[in-house]
């Protein structure tokens, strides 16, 4: 999973694609938001050769903090790479994040839709 800054500037992000694309035809990455399918297609892309990774500097205008994303990058179509990510503006990683903070209670001694009795 790739951990991605939730704003529009410009970031980079390592892959280790199925292909080359460095040098390569038009590479497009594709981002989509997991729940509400809202989707960019970010193109032309910034890619350089890192070492066994492939580095691409990308900039998206849908990135909202603690949401979940799809991306695929393709080469003149071909599927080259697909990954997750996850936007959030937290960079201490030592911290566990959590999504849900008190945000969710368990009910409790109540009867509902997801009582069953046997």
């Amino acid at each position: 999973m790739i951990i991605l800054q939730p704003n529009t500037s410009t970031q980079t992000i390592s892959i280790m694609p199925r292909m080359v694309l460095v040098g390569s035809g038009s590479v497009v990455l594709k981002i989509r938001r997991d729940g509400d399918g809202l989707s960019e297609s970010v193109t032309p892309l910034d890619v350089s050769s890192n070492g066994n990774f492939t580095d691409l500097d990308i900039s998206s205008t849908i990135l909202s903090e603690g949401s979940t994303y799809f991306i695929e990058v393709t080469l003149d179509g071909a599927l080259a790479y697909r990954d997750k990510v996850y936007a959030t503006s937290q960079n201490d990683y030592s911290v566990k994040h959590i999504i849900s903070q008190d945000r969710y209670t368990q009910p409790t001694g109540e009867i509902n839709d997801n009582t069953y009795i046997i």
